[in-house]
C-alpha cells in the first residue's frame, strides 16, 4: 500500500498490482504524513477481496502503532472514503467500514463513485 499526497488533503491510498504488502514501509509513510500536522482526508478504490485474514502478528502491529498514535490520528484523520461500485460489495464494504470506523476513531463512509469520494472528502474537511 503506498499513500499518494498529490492532491494533498486528499491522500489516495494505493496497493500497486502484484506488489507485496510491506507493513514497515506502511507505517513509515504514514507516520510521515502524520509529520506534516495537517489535516487531510483518506480515499481508496480498494476492492474487498478474498484474501487471507492478516495473521495475528501484524493485527498486533497494527494495533500498537494505532495506540501510539491515537492522539495524532484523531486531530489529522478526518475521515477515510472508500470507492465501491458494486452494490452488493458496497453493502460488504459499508459493513467493514462500520467496524474500522470504531476501530481507527474517525468515519469511514463508502460511495459509489468517485465523484462522490471527492464531495464527501470535502465535506469531512470541513467538519
Amino acid at each position: 500500500m503506498s499513500l499518494d499526497t498529490a492532491s494533498f488533503p486528499w491522500v489516495w491510498m494505493r496497493q500497486p498490482v502484484g506488489q507485496p504488502r510491506d507493513v514497515a514501509d506502511e507505517f513509515a509513510e504514514f507516520d510521515a504524513l502524520l509529520a506534516r500536522q495537517q489535516p487531510f482526508v483518506l480515499l481508496c478504490a480498494l476492492r474487498i477481496t478474498d484474501e487471507q485474514e492478516p495473521d495475528r502478528d501484524r493485527r498486533t502491529q497494527v494495533a500498537l502503532w494505532k495506540r501510539d498514535r491515537r492522539d495524532a490520528l484523531k486531530k489529522y484523520v478526518k475521515g477515510m472514503v472508500m470507492i465501491e461500485p458494486d452494490v452488493e460489495r458496497r453493502s460488504a464494504a459499508e459493513q467493514f467500514a462500520d467496524f474500522a470506523s470504531r476501530f481507527w476513531g474517525y468515519p469511514i463512509e463508502v460511495v459509489a463513485d468517485e465523484t462522490q469520494a471527492r464531495q464527501r472528502a470535502q465535506n469531512l474537511l470541513s467538519l
